[in-house]
């Protein structure tokens, strides 16, 4: 029997990922201890990476989406003067010894024009699909892999630190961004090389780093006192706070209808993160958070005929 520790609602956990585990390694370890709970990632780290992943157990995997139009974080670190077909340490390296020194100056010059979208070439050893495979997957068996370039966004580029054979960043990104590609191109466009050789997200969205939890420290006793709310996922969006029969019809899947004489409802709250950097893809509809109480989410609503309509419904909070 689950002791009451948490509820139903506080789905959401923010760990510290360690390197050499892939992410899905994280989530099969985090599934042993929330079975019979289902649970997801959102945003897949490298094996070498570390720093915030952000598991989405039970109904929280249903806002992996949203994730996913945050912003992310990162720092890295890039050795000079190397390739390797992994565009990062694990792979083979081959070291280069007649290439330009990858100097501050050049780099601090270069950075702009790595600003804003860009195109991006993901590395061959990657998740990206090619004739609805993994590239990674045929890379592995030695079949040649051509990768198609894609648009990325790159919000904020700092150089943090400058040495004779390496050099680091800090990068704010959009989703689908490759860090190791970015150092890679950075270096090839200044007559170099690189690859990278440490890699850590330090936020994504409002889940930052220093308040990650380390995963050996998680156990199926402990893990719902570091869970966090569903609508710390959803910081973009606005909100609507509802009580009594607009509370109950949203999370029945009712729509509510904006006529005030029947339902009268506040006034919409403004989104917590307001970033203009938030990607919203290709969603479907402006989604409003209905919420009860503190903050429990009860559904995501879009408004359409003069009626708020609940798109995705979340169950009540209860104790687990």
């Amino acid at each position: 029997m689950w002791p009451a520790l948490a509820t139903i609602s506080t789905m959401l956990l923010n760990i510290h990922k360690p390197s050499g585990r892939t992410s899905r390694d994280v989530v099969d370890e985090i599934q042993r201890l929330v079975y019979p709970l289902r649970c997801g990632h959102a945003g897949t780290l490298d094996p070498l990476a570390t720093g915030v992943l952000v598991v989405c157990i039970d109904s929280a995997t249903r806002l992996v989406p949203f994730l996913h139009e945050l912003p992310k974080t990162y720092r890295a670190t890039f050795l000079t003067g190397c390739r390797s077909d992994t565009d990062d340490v694990e792979g083979d390296i081959e070291q280069l010894h007649e290439t330009p020194a990858v100097t501050r100056a050049g780099l601090q010059e270069l950075l702009p024009q790595y600003l804003g979208d860009i195109m991006q070439v993901p590395p061959r050893y990657s998740a990206v699909k090619v004739q609805g495979k993994r590239a990674y997957t045929l890379a592995r068996t030695g079949q040649e892999v051509e990768i198609q370039p894609r648009t990325v966004s790159i919000h904020h580029l700092q150089l943090l630190d400058v040495q004779e054979d390496s050099f680091s960043l800090e990068v704010e990104c959009g989703t689908g961004t490759y860090i190791r590609s970015l150092g890679r191109d950075l270096a090839v466009d200044l007559g170099s090389c690189a690859v990278m050789s440490e890699l850590a997200r330090t936020s994504t969205g409002l889940f930052r780093i220093e308040d990650a939890v380390e995963l050996d420290e998680l156990t199926a006793e402990n893990w719902r006192d570091c869970a966090q709310p569903l609508l710390s996922a959803l910081p973009h969006l606005p909100r609507i706070p509802l009580e009594g029969e607009a509370a109950d019809r949203a999370q029945r899947g009712q729509p509510l209808t904006i006529a005030p004489e029947l339902y009268p409802l506040p006034e919409i709250q403004p989104p917590l993160l307001t970033d203009a950097n938030i990607r919203v893809g290709d969603r479907d509809s402006n989604y409003i958070a209905a919420i009860e109480g503190d903050g429990e989410l009860l559904a995501l609503l879009s408004e359409r005929n003069g009626r708020y309509w609940p798109r995705i419904v979340f169950p009540r909070a209860r104790r687990i």
